[in-house]
Parts: structure tokens; C-alpha cells; sequence
């Protein structure tokens, strides 16, 4: 781009963001800003929108670096009261990234003392698509040490920092597609996420929330000069400690590690630290951080290559309140369905209208109903005592 077109471009995209702020519709786009990288330009969109319109749209076309691919090094961070509009666009992070697609600006390396958010709305529109690097510096939790040649089992994850001094050897949150903490009053709606490097979503004491229209796409491999490398991990959804009140509405696709995972391990860690595999730390506050009110609803066609289709698990001292789970049809090629462990934790589960193709496992759980769930395969299509407070109705193994 020669010097007068320069000129040209960065007058017209200044009047277009005059008229931006003031029109009916108001909302400012990385378009209208001519300098800085895509990321540095995203984040101006955003700085500015904040004291102005309030709402950010990211175009299918970037008409400054004239592509079709906003290729981002870092996370878009996202404080209160916004709204991000992706319409029509391709996100992918960078070979440089090590870092979210999307994270809360309230947490980060670094960052103990993590300030509460809220109404943060990440708003899909037409074809959106969030996706992994082409050679990504890290894959996994952090349980995973990075290899160039990860070999079997479920210990190494590919990273090209492999061995590289320096360089923080393990995976962790860093990893994750979409990072929502201390949130009140969140929306993510209409994107598909692919082969992101360890978790797609994840929610940390985030409260209020709608989660709708998601598709996850990942192999748990990256293609390196003709070779698949493995990717550990690539789970739909973390719900972990402290979200509340929280609906999870119409996801379909497929995972690596478990589809949605609710619940969390105390390990002790706290915020701002790396090798954890939550940014507002690992660290159970007591009550406050107990999970309670979660609907997930009118899920098709959904499954994890490797672990579990739907996993509660209330590791430790923390407690599971009213999970709803209704209108599921669990793809075949599911490694397992629903399974829920720490039984003991649990209070209020109900579960309505399921098409599986492995058995519901909740052996232990004293306060729960299954109602019209059909199981198609051999064995019992349920593991669970019946009780005065344990409600069976309807489930029965049926013919594919």
C-alpha cells in the first residue's frame, strides 16, 4: 500500500468511525482503524467502544490487511458492559499465540486479585469460526508436557516449544478457545470452534449466563510436515467452580476429552498462575464456589472421541446444586455418555428425554431423577439405586 493510499484509507476509515459512533446502529470495527497488527487493532475497537457505542463487530474482511482471516498472536480481551459481534468472520490464532481466542480482561498471567465483570455478550452471526493454530506452541492441560513427538497415552500434547529454554514447558489455561471469570451476565451464542488447543470453553465463577448454538470440531491431532501430532484434552465445555444460574442450550459436534466436564479439583493453585488449568485459580472458597442451576437443553448429534459425552464431578469439598439435562440425543460414536462421579456432592439432578448409546452411570447419587431415556445397546441402561428420593421412570434399553 503506497504513502497517498495510506492517506486515503486512514481519512475515510477515520469519518467512518465518526459515523460509527453516531448512527442508529452504533458500533466500532477494527476496519476503522488503519495502524497495528490485527490483534492491536481488535483491542482498539474495543478500548474505544467501551467509552463510546459499547458493541465492537468483527467483519468477515479485514480491508486494511485485505484477507478473510483475522490472525490474532494474543487474546481479545473483553471488559464490562460489551458487546462483540462476530459476523460472518474466521479468528485463528497465530503460529506466535500462546494464548485464548477470547478471555474476560479481568484475569491473566499474573493477575491474583481478579476484579468481578458484567454483561459481556459474545455474539455470532452467519458463519463464525474460531480456530487453532496451524503449529501451535502448546496443546493440553496442564498435566501435559509439551512434545515435538508425543507418544502414546495421556501424558505428552504437541507444542512447538518443545525443549525450547525459556519456555514453560507444560499446557494449562492458556490453552483453552474462550475464557469467561468472575462474570455476571454473559452471553456466547453462534460459533463453531475448531481445533483449538486444549479446552473450548470455560466458564470460572461466572453467573447468569447464556451458552447457545455452539459447535466443537477438533481430532485430538495437528498435521505437522505431513504427520498428525496428538492434541490432548480438547474438551467442549469446563463449567467449574463457583457458575450459577447458567443455560447451556442447542451444542452439537464432537470433542476430544469429555463434551462438557461441570465440577473441578481443588489443586490448590491460585489466580494468575500458569500451570493451572483455571485463570481465576484452582482454589476452593467455600461455599461461594459451589455450582448450582445449570440447564443443559436440546443438545443433537454430540460426542467425545475419548472420555465422556456429559461428566459431573464434585471432586473434593465442593457441591453440585440442580443440574438439568433434558432433550439430548448422544451421537453412537461417543466413548461414554453420561457419567457422574463424587455422587456424594450432589443434590438435584434431573435428567428427561435422552437417546444414548452407552449407560447412564450414577451409582451413589441419593437425589436425582431419570425419566424417558432411551438406552440402545446390551446391559442395563442405568447404574443407579432407586429411592424414595431417586426417581426412575421410563428407562429402558430399545432397539437402534
Amino acid at each position: 500500500m503506497n504513502v497517498t493510499r495510506k492517506y486515503v484509507v486512514a481519512v475515510f476509515l477515520s469519518l467512518v468511525t465518526w459515523l460509527a459512533v453516531f448512527s442508529q446502529e452504533a458500533y466500532l470495527t477494527p476496519n476503522h482503524y488503519p495502524q497495528g497488527s490485527q490483534i492491536e487493532r481488535i483491542q482498539q475497537a474495543i478500548d474505544e467502544a467501551v467509552k463510546t457505542t459499547g458493541k465492537v463487530m468483527i467483519p468477515r474482511y479485514d480491508v486494511v490487511e485485505e484477507t478473510t482471516v483475522w490472525r490474532i498472536d494474543e487474546a481479545i480481551l473483553l471488559p464490562s458492559d460489551l458487546e462483540l459481534e462476530l459476523n460472518n468472520c474466521t479468528i485463528k490464532l497465530s503460529d506466535y499465540s500462546r494464548d485464548n481466542f477470547i478471555r474476560s480482561a479481568n484475569a491473566g498471567l499474573g493477575i491474583s486479585d481478579i476484579k468481578p465483570l458484567r454483561n459481556i455478550r459474545i455474539v455470532g452471526k452467519g458463519n463464525v469460526v474460531l480456530e487453532g493454530a496451524d503449529n501451535p506452541r502448546s496443546t493440553g492441560d496442564h498435566n501435559k508436557r509439551l512434545s515435538l513427538n508425543p507418544g502414546k497415552g495421556f501424558s505428552q500434547s504437541y507444542g512447538s516449544d518443545a525443549g525450547k529454554p525459556g519456555e514453560n514447558q507444560k499446557g494449562g489455561w492458556r490453552n483453552h478457545g474462550i475464557i469467561l471469570a468472575h462474570v455476571d451476565g454473559f452471553e456466547i451464542t453462534g460459533i463453531k470452534l475448531k481445533d483449538y488447543h486444549a479446552h473450548g470453553i470455560v466458564l470460572e465463577r461466572a453467573r447468569n449466563g447464556l451458552v447457545r448454538d455452539i459447535t466443537f470440531d477438533v481430532r485430538q491431532a495437528v498435521n505437522i510436515d505431513g504427520m498428525d501430532r496428538t492434541v490432548l484434552n480438547q474438551d467442549g465445555l469446563g463449567v467449574r467452580f463457583g457458575c450459577r444460574n447458567i443455560i447451556i442450550d442447542r451444542c452439537k459436534g464432537r470433542s476430544g476429552d469429555d463434551f462438557i466436564n461441570i465440577g473441578l479439583t481443588d489443586t490448590g493453585v491460585p489466580a494468575g498462575k500458569e500451570n493451572v488449568n483455571v485463570v481465576s485459580g484452582a482454589v476452593y472458597a467455600g461455599a461461594q464456589d459451589d455450582i448450582a442451576n445449570i440447564y443443559l437443553q436440546n443438545w443433537q448429534d454430540f460426542y467425545s472421541i475419548s472420555h465422556r459425552a456429559i461428566r459431573i464431578m464434585p471432586i473434593g469439598n465442593l457441591n453440585i446444586r440442580n443440574v438439568f439435562i433434558e432433550n439430548m440425543t448422544i451421537n453412537p460414536a461417543s466413548k461414554q455418555g453420561l457419567v457422574v462421579e463424587h455422587t456424594h456432592n450432589i443434590k438435584g439432578l434431573m435428567v428427561r428425554n435422552m437417546v444414548t448409546y452407552s449407560p447412564v452411570l450414577a451409582q451413589g447419587i441419593v437425589e436425582a431423577s431419570f425419566r424417558d431415556i432411551f438406552y440402545i445397546g446390551d446391559g442395563s441402561p442405568i447404574d443407579v439405586e432407586c429411592g424414595e428420593t431417586v426417581v426412575i421412570d421410563n428407562v429402558k434399553n430399545v432397539q437402534n
